[in-house]
């Protein structure tokens, strides 16, 4: 395990320094011209700041990578193709072609609408009795862990600073996943930290103060309905019936004066993938035209996306009959927010709570581990070595034996958090932190159902943070469901390729989802699951996936190499390569080549 090892100590050593942070103009939010705030009764804010980059951060700024060199650091935007190598020096760009294409320019600006589409970060703030709460979106592909910590130091700074202090883990940061959107996950290269530390972390702060002075007495009403106009699925059907998730949820709080809005939160399912002109240019793809139909009549719009994973984005009505793709996708987005707006509410009683759940995953996706030392995850991810019988469930089920999984592995921590709102039979809303398939999306579904029953549920996906894919241990597509032989001989779909591995969903379920519901594992979880609440039984899916799983690591580098990729490549995913190969596979520089030898050696 000395890869894992070494690549966790790179990712700590790699972390830039931050910048000083300016204020940020964006739109403020609507003053309150409701009813003052009472104890007993909703109270509600609402605001938003343009994010988008300036040419400066989309020329490049000069940054420090590895104390070996300096990188100009362009505005990368994340979703298509994949370049880790970006992150590097300038000196290490002859390792490989670029996959991708930095944004090239800062804004698009619509002519048939006279605007620049920006991108945003929202902000709303909830309060109830002695609750407080803030939901935050992002027009960005994902956020890394170090990006949602950082992120939630500036708006708990920002509340406290106004004596209306939020808690850490009481915000609730979800991003919507546009793939023209910023790359906080390192995979495509990121961004410039200045960025990060002058435009997304101050207008977030700037937002959650409009938020916090522009509190006002609320009515909470949600609405929900089915639409399948706007999805399509995109997995292998395994099971005829497999669909998308079509549900379309909207949580709205009014003035209790005027009944204007103040904010509404929408939530589905659909990759917003549609963005991919000539010049490259950040955008909310339908997001943007789904909050301004939202904000026609006031307030501020949030938009979280659902169980994605299976999820890819469809037309609507209007489809790409637009002149641009950037009018279809509005168009697409306005229709979505249009039939959302239409459904019927039903009205929330003034009651909030929150609850969390920490959960522990192993990152057991060898390319995962090979990207860390590259400098990929730099200031967006920290996986953290930890002994495997540190881990909760995994070493209730191994005890202390060795396994094939090493004394130690990278891990990911990170926050699940149930929102109830309404009282019995109101609404809950439960995070997602990464893309879901919808018959995960369906799990979670009946866990909340069998807690809260007729409670309406919102699943709120990459939300407290962005792991990858979360694929259902049965669905997993080198995993034997059945229990006879645990592993099939690997085959590994695209969306297995960009997951932390097989332990992430069950592990998910009974860290985090049974206990936030108080939830009896024998009437959720598959029989292959509930085996492994006996220490070493056979049947037990973790045991067997965590006790074969270098085997199944092994098979990655073979299927990489049979499908045709280079060798040097491939090698990379093979978990018991020593971490100096690195130097001949890529031809490193013997000023890396030497730190690596002397991590290995420690």
């Amino acid at each position: 395990m000395r890869m894992l090892r070494v690549a966790a100590a790179l990712t700590l050593a790699m972390l830039a320094g931050c910048h000083n942070s300016e204020p940020v103009d964006g739109d403020a939010g609507q003053g309150p011209v409701g009813v003052a705030c009472v104890a007993e009764d909703w109270c509600v804010g609402a605001a938003k700041a343009v994010v988008t980059p300036s040419q400066e951060q989309i020329d490049g700024i000069e940054e420090s990578r590895l104390f070996l060199g300096s990188k100009n650091q362009q505005f990368n935007l994340g979703g298509f193709g994949i370049n880790p190598i970006q992150n590097l020096p300038n000196p290490f760009a002859s390792l490989g072609p670029s996959l991708t294409q930095p944004a090239q320019e800062r804004v698009h600006h619509s002519p048939r609408y006279r605007e620049d589409e920006n991108t945003y970060v929202r902000v709303a703030v909830l309060e109830q009795g002695e609750t407080r709460m803030a939901f935050v979106t992002l027009d960005a592909i994902g956020a890394g862990n170090l990006i949602q910590d950082g992120l939630r130091a500036a708006v708990v700074e920002a509340s406290c600073a106004l004596e209306w202090c939020i808690d850490a883990d009481h915000i609730v940061f979800g991003q919507t996943h546009t793939h023209a959107g910023a790359d906080l996950q390192g995979l495509w290269g990121g961004v410039p930290q200045q960025w990060i530390t002058d435009v997304l972390y101050a207008g977030a702060a700037q937002a959650a103060r409009e938020a916090i002075a522009a509190r006002a007495r609320a009515r909470a009403t949600v609405a929900q309905g089915n639409n399948s106009d706007f999805n399509n699925y995109r997995r292998p059907r395994v099971n005829p019936a497999d669909d998308a998730d079509p549900a379309v949820s909207l949580l709205r709080f009014e003035h209790s004066g005027s009944r204007r809005p103040i904010v509404q939160i929408l939530q589905y399912a659909a990759h917003p993938t549609s963005i991919d002109e000539d010049p490259r240019v950040p955008h909310a793809d339908y997001i943007y035209g789904a909050m301004k139909e939202l904000e026609r009549l006031g307030g501020v719009g949030l938009y979280y996306n659902g169980p994605i994973a299976d999820a890819s984005g469809s037309g609507g009505k209007c489809g790409f009959a637009e002149p641009t793709p950037y009018e279809g996708v509005r168009c697409r987005g306005h229709d979505l927010a249009a039939f959302a707006l239409k459904l019927r509410p039903r009205e929330l009683a003034p009651a909030l709570a929150l609850r969390n759940a920490n959960a522990i995953l192993p990152v057991t996706n060898p390319l995962f581990a090979v990207v860390a030392p590259l400098g990929s995850f730099n200031r967006y991810y920290d996986f953290t070595p930890r002994e495997v019988t540190d881990i909760p469930v995994l070493h209730e089920i191994l005890g202390t034996v060795t396994t094939e999984l090493g004394q130690a592995t990278l891990t990911a921590e990170t926050l699940v958090t149930r929102i109830s709102l309404g009282g019995p039979g109101g609404l809950e809303m439960v995070t997602i932190p990464g893309e879901a398939t919808n018959t995960y999306g369906q799990f979670i579904r009946q866990v909340a159902d069998g807690a809260n029953p007729g409670a309406a549920v919102m699943l709120l996906g990459l939300t407290q943070n962005s792991f990858g894919y979360i694929i259902p241990e049965e669905e997993f597509s080198y995993v034997d469901a059945s229990g006879d032989t645990g592993l099939l001989i690997p085959f590994t779909g695209y969306e297995e390729f960009v997951s932390m591995g097989p332990l992430t969903a069950p592990l998910l379920r009974m860290q985090a989802y049974l206990p936030l519901f108080d939830a009896d594992p024998l009437e959720y979880l598959p029989a292959n699951l509930r085996a492994c609440s006996m220490p070493f039984a056979g049947d037990c899916l973790i045991s067997d996936v965590a006790l074969q799983l270098e085997y199944v690591q092994a098979q990655f580098a073979q299927n990489c190499i049979d499908a045709g990729a280079p060798e040097a490549f491939c090698g990379l995913l093979d978990p018991v390569l020593p971490v100096t190969s690195l130097c001949g596979l890529l031809d490193l520089s013997p000023a890396l080549c030497g730190l690596l030898n002397d991590e290995e050696s420690n």
